[in-house]
C-alpha cells in the first residue's frame, strides 16, 4: 500500500452490529480498534459531499431519500485522531462514514497481504469522452445511505457500494418495530461488498452467470472472507471461545454473518451461518451432506454449502492445533472438566485460532491466482485452494491441504470428471515441456517472455514490424500499445513530480524518465513502490505484449494452453481485426508475491487469456451462425422470436474460455496451465452452458429478480431482501 512508512491510523468500529453489540453479554467486545493504513488526500473541507478519501476509496454521503448530504467526519482532526476515531454510534452519520472506510480500507489490506499486489478497481469501458476503452478507476466511491430498503450491494457500472437503511416491523426479532436499520454498521456485510468490488477487479468476468456455481462462488468467497476477519480481533476471539468452553462448534459471533441484519428481517438468526443454522427454533450444528448441492438452488443457497465446507476445513485444522492443550488441561484426557476456562487456556486457544483463521483466509484469497479466467465451478476452486497451498508449502506439515480435502468431500464438493480424489490428481498440472520439445526447440517462449519484463521496448519494435500500417494507419494492437504506453510514461513521470515536491529534492529531476527509458526495465517489478494508476498501465502494456507472443505460438502449445488460432474455427467466434483469426484477450498481466515455507517471498506471473463466441439457444441458429450463413440464421431466429423487428442477429449469451498461465519469474518458463476444460471451437463445452442458460431462463422468475444476461444489476438483485422476513436469494 502507498505510504507504507506512516505510522498506521487507528479507528473504532462496532465489532459485530450495532444491536449485537448493546446486549449485556456482549458488551466487553462491542467495539474494536483497527489500524488501517494512513493514506489521505489533502480534502476541501468546504466540500461538504466529501467523507474520508484516501488513493483507494472516497466515501459520498448522499441519501437520495431526504435529498441531503450529511456532515462529513475529517478523519486528520484532532478530535479523531487523539481518540482513535469517533466513539462508535448508530446515529451518528459521521460515525457511519468512519465504519464503512475503516473496514472496507482493512479489506484490502487483507487482500495485498495475501497476494502481494496492489487491489485496483475493474476499468471503465469508456472514458468521460466517451471513447472505448479500460479508463482507470482510481478510487471505489462508498455511500453509506444511498438505499432506503433492506439491501446493500456492489454496483459494477458505478465503481461504487451502495448501502440501505430501513425500518424494522412487526416481524422483527431484533431491535424494536419502527428502528432504523443501518447495513453500512454491519462489518459483515462491509466485507462482503468490497470483496465483490475486488474480485470483480480480478475477475470482471465473475458476474456472468455461466454456469450455477459462478455467482454462488462470488457470494461464497465474500462471506468467507468476511468470516475469518472475525478473527483477526484478539479481543473478540478470547471472549467467544471463553463463551463456548474452547468448542468453536458450538454456536457463537465467530461463524454467523450479520446478526441483527438477519434478526430484523424476522429470521432466527443470521443472516448466514457456517456452522449451523436454526431448524423449529433450535440451533443446530450444519451435518455435512455430500448431495445437498444436487438440490440447491440459487446463488446463496449453492455458496452456502460452499462456505460450509470451507469453515468445516478451518475447525479440523484448529482442532489439530489445539488438541495438545486440552490434553495439557485435561491431565490427558482430552476432555475439559465443566466451568469456566483457564485465562491463560483462552489465550493459548484464541492465539491458535487467530493463526489457523489467518492462514485459511490467505489460502482462500491466493486461490483466486489459480483458476481459470471464466467459467470456475466449485471443483476448480478446490483445485486452485490445493495447487496454492502446494506451492508455497509442498510438505503441509498441519494438514491444511487433507482438510480441505476431506471437508470438501464431506460437502460433495468434487471436479467433475475426477475418479480419484486426492492431492496429487488436484494439483493443477505443469506445462508438458517434453511434448513441446517437439516443436519448440530454441526456448522461443521463454525468451519472447524474457524480451517482455527486460526490453519491452524490443518487443514493441518487433510487433510494429511484424504489423505494419494498412492505408497509412497503424492497426489496433499498435495504436493501443502507443496509447498504453504514453499514458504509462504519463502518470509516472506525475509520480515523481509529487515525489519530488514532496521531498523538496530538486536533485530527483534526473529520475524523469524519457520513453525510451521506461521501456529498459521491468516495469511489473514497480509494484508498491509507485502509484496504483502506474501499475494499471503497466499491466495494460504488458498485456498487449503478451498478445504478441502467444499468437505466433505453434499449434501444439496453443492447443495445450487450450487457445483456438485456426483459420476454420466456427464463425461465431470472435475475430481479431489485426489477423483476421480468433480473437484472444489477454485479460492480465500481474505479479503475484507470496512468503513461502523458507522465509522468503516466491514471485511469479499471473496472465490470463480469454476468448469469447457467441452462442444460441436454438442449435439450428447456431449451426448456421457458426457456418457463415448469417442470413438464413437471422431469418430462423426472427421467425422463433417476438422481437422479429430486429436486423441483426444478436446472441443469447457469450460461451467464454480460457487460461491462467503461471510463469517464474526468474527462467520466465510457464510452470502451471490452468485451463478451462474445453476450448472455444470445441462444441461440447458451448452446449453445457447452452443447457444452462436455457434451464435458468425457464425457471419462473419474481419480481425480485435481476434477467440472467444482466450482470451489474445481478448484484443488487443478489442482495435484496424482501419485508416480512423473508430473504430473496434469487431462488425462484
Amino acid at each position: 500500500m502507498p505510504n507504507g512508512f506512516e505510522p498506521p491510523r487507528r479507528l473504532r468500529i462496532f465489532a459485530f452490529d450495532p444491536w449485537t453489540a448493546i446486549r449485556p453479554g456482549n458488551r466487553n467486545i462491542r467495539e474494536v480498534t483497527i489500524s488501517i493504513p494512513s493514506e489521505f488526500d489533502k480534502i476541501d473541507r468546504r466540500a461538504p459531499c466529501i467523507g474520508p478519501q484516501g488513493e483507494y476509496l472516497e466515501v459520498v454521503d448522499y441519501d437520495p431519500t431526504t435529498r441531503q448530504f450529511y456532515q462529513s467526519i475529517d478523519l486528520n482532526s484532532p478530535e479523531v485522531l487523539f481518540n482513535d476515531g469517533l466513539t462508535p454510534a448508530a446515529d451518528d452519520p459521521r460515525f457511519h462514514q468512519q465504519m464503512v472506510y475503516a473496514v472496507a480500507m482493512e479489506t484490502i489490506r487483507n487482500f495485498e497481504r495475501a497476494l502481494g499486489r496492489y487491489v485496483l478497481w475493474s476499468p471503465r469501458k469508456k472514458d468521460d469522452a466517451g471513447r472505448e476503452g479500460d479508463t482507470y478507476v482510481g478510487r471505489l466511491r462508498i455511500y453509506p445511505h444511498a438505499l432506503r430498503e433492506a439491501n446493500a450491494y456492489y454496483d459494477p457500472a458505478k465503481k461504487a457500494l451502495l448501502f440501505g437503511y430501513f425500518q424494522l416491523d412487526a416481524q422483527s426479532r431484533s431491535a424494536p418495530p419502527g428502528t432504523l436499520m443501518f447495513t453500512c454498521l454491519s462489518q459483515d456485510i462491509i466485507v462482503h461488498e468490497m470483496c465483490h468490488a475486488i474480485l470483480d477487479g480480478m475477475h470482471p468476468h465473475f458476474i456472468e452467470p455461466s454456469n450455477p456455481d459462478m455467482l454462488a462462488l462470488h457470494e461464497a468467497f465474500s462471506d468467507i472472507v468476511a468470516i475469518f476477519q472475525h478473527f483477526s480481533y484478539p479481543e473478540v476471539l478470547q471472549d467467544q471461545i471463553a463463551r463456548t468452553g474452547g468448542d468453536l462448534e458450538r454456536q457463537s459471533l465467530l461463524g454467523a454473518l450479520a446478526q441483527e441484519f438477519g434478526k430484523g428481517l424476522g429470521r432466527s438468526g443470521a443472516l448466514r451461518d457456517a456452522i449451523g443454522g436454526f431448524a423449529n427454533g433450535e440451533w443446530r450444528p450444519h451435518e455435512p451432506d455430500n448431495t445437498a448441492l444436487h438440490r440447491a438452488n440459487g446463488p446463496h443457497a449453492r455458496g452456502a454449502i460452499l462456505v460450509a465446507a470451507v469453515f468445516r476445513a478451518f475447525l479440523n485444522i484448529n482442532r489439530g492445533r489445539v488438541a495438545d492443550l486440552f490434553r495439557i488441561a485435561s491431565g490427558g484426557r482430552g476432555i475439559l472438566q465443566p466451568g469456566s476456562l483457564d485465562p491463560d487456556l483462552v489465550a493459548r486457544l484464541a492465539n491458535e485460532a487467530a493463526t489457523s483463521a489467518h492462514h485459511m483466509l490467505n489460502i482462500c484469497i491466493r486461490a483466486m491466482d489459480y483458476v481459470p479466467p471464466v467459467n470456475v465451478s466449485f471443483g476448480d476452486y478446490l483445485r486452485a485452494i490445493i495447487t496454492a497451498d502446494y506451492d508455497l508449502f509442498p510438505e503441509d506439515k498441519h494438514g491444511y491441504r487433507a482438510a480441505f480435502l476431506e471437508a470438501f468431500a464431506a460437502w460433495g464438493i468434487v471436479p467433475k470428471g475426477m475418479p480419484i480424489l486426492s492431492e496429487g490428481s488436484l494439483i493443477w498440472p505443469l506445462l508438458d515441456t517434453s511434448a513441446l520439445a517437439q516443436t519448440v526447440t530454441d526456448d522461443t517462449l521463454q525468451a519472447d517472455i524474457s524480451v517482455l519484463v527486460t526490453r519491452p521496448d524490443k518487443l514493441l519494435d518487433d510487433l510494429r514490424a511484424q504489423y505494419p500500417q494498412r492505408n497509412g494507419r497503424d492497426n489496433d494492437l499498435i495504436t493501443g500499445l502507443e496509447s498504453d504506453k504514453n499514458e504509462l510514461v504519463k502518470s509516472l513521470n506525475e509520480a515523481l513530480r509529487k515525489r519530488m515536491a514532496a521531498t523538496g529534492n530538486a536533485s530527483r529531476a534526473q529520475e524523469m524518465m524519457t520513453k525510451e527509458g521506461l521501456l529498459q526495465q521491468n516495469l511489473l517489478e514497480l509494484e508498491f513502490t509507485t502509484p496504483r494508476e502506474v501499475i494499471h498501465h503497466a499491466r495494460n502494456f504488458y498485456a498487449r505484449l503478451f498478445w504478441g507472443i502467444i499468437v505466433k505460438q505453434p499449434e501444439a502449445l496453443l492447443q495445450t494452453i487450450g487457445i483456438c488460432m485456426r483459420k476454420d474455427a466456427p464463425q461465431t467466434i470472435s475475430r481479431s481485426p489485426i489477423n483476421d483469426l480468433p480473437a484472444m484477450q489477454v485479460r492480465s498481466v500481474r505479479v503475484a508475491s507470496r512468503l513461502g515455507n523458507r522465509g522468503h517471498f516466491e514471485r511469479e506471473y499471473v496472465v490470463e487469456l480469454v476468448q469469447s463466441r457467441a452462442g444460441y439457444l436454438d442449435r439450428e441458429v447456431q449451426r448456421l451462425a457458426d457456418e457463415g450463413q448469417m442470413a438464413d440464421a437471422l431469418g430462423l431466429w426472427n421467425a422463433q422470436s417476438r422481437f422479429v423487428q430486429l436486423t441483426t442477429l444478436r446472441r443469447d449469451f457469450a460461451y467464454r474460455t480460457g487460461c491462467t498461465l503461471l510463469i517464474d519469474t526468474r527462467s520466465f518458463q510457464i510452470r502451471r496451465v490452468i485451463r478451462t476444460p474445453y476450448r472455444i471451437d470445441e462444441d461440447a463445452g458451448l452446449e453445457q452452458v447452452r443447457v444452462h442458460y436455457a434451464a435458468a431462463r425457464n425457471t419462473p422468475r419474481n419480481a425480485f429478480d435481476a434477467p440472467v444476461t444482466s450482470a451489474p444489476a445481478s448484484f443488487a438483485a443478489l442482495h435484496r431482501h424482501v419485508h416480512h422476513g423473508q430473504y430473496h436469494d434469487g431462488c425462484s
